[in-house]
């Protein structure tokens, strides 16, 4: 990767956009920072491996993966280009990755050393809201993940994350911007499993749907069921 493509996967990245071009550039160059190319497939962290760096996608997609008990792979996460990891766990008292992180496609990634990142939290006082602020949002995240994952059916879970889509479009028609396999991993469930619910709903009058989107015909017993 060339030095503009890594600057402008910098630029790319909340954390890095006041940066000068020679504070982004330094980045590159400080001792114990890396920037390293990987093929689809490839394991960048394992599950249990120490997390001693705040890693930053500069290109591709990365994976955060989990197997479940009967050894089937389910996407927690999916990175795509600016977006970073290891963020909230480089400063915690047990930094170890809860899960793996995979690369899904050809990705080139920036990974800087906790040392440096302590440095920048003290010298630069943007870099540290911004920081704080996307540990603060990943939080809230995970707990409205775990809200979900702990509801008693899928069907809850799918009228949950459909009426969040309702709620943010504001339309009972919905755009599907996945397919039902990465629904499926969103949900933590099998795609077979997805697809038999959906029919489900479908036969009970909640929803109809073909492919690319779903509409909500009993918006009601949506809100219920969720």
């Amino acid at each position: 990767m060339n030095n503009s493509h890594a600057l402008e996967g910098i630029r790319m990245c909340k954390l890095f956009k006041s940066f000068s071009d020679d504070e982004a550039s330094e980045l590159f160059n400080a001792k114990n920072n890396s920037t390293k190319t990987y093929s689809a497939g490839d394991i960048l962290f394992m599950q249990d491996e120490s997390c001693d760096y705040l890693s930053v996608v500069l290109d591709g997609v990365i994976e955060i993966q989990k197997l479940d008990a009967d050894g089937n792979i389910l996407i927690v996460a999916s990175l795509d280009k600016g977006n970073v990891f290891g963020e909230n766990l480089l400063f915690g008292d047990r930094h170890f990755y809860p899960m793996s992180v995979v690369c899904k496609n050809s990705s080139t990634v920036l990974h800087i050393h906790k040392s440096y990142v302590e440095t920048l939290l003290q010298k630069n006082h943007e870099f540290l809201v911004i920081f704080l602020r996307i540990l603060s949002n990943k939080a809230m995240a995970l707990s409205s993940k775990l809200k979900q994952v702990s509801m008693k059916s899928l069907r809850q879970m799918i009228c949950n994350y459909i009426l969040s889509l309702y709620k943010k479009d504001k339309s009972l028609e919905i755009n599907l911007n996945m397919s039902k396999k990465d629904w499926a991993d969103k949900l933590g469930v099998q795609r077979p499993s997805l697809s038999r619910e959906l029919i489900n709903m479908k036969k009970d009058g909640l929803i109809d749907y073909d492919r690319s989107k779903i509409i909500i015909l009993d918006l009601e017993e949506i809100k219920d069921n969720a």
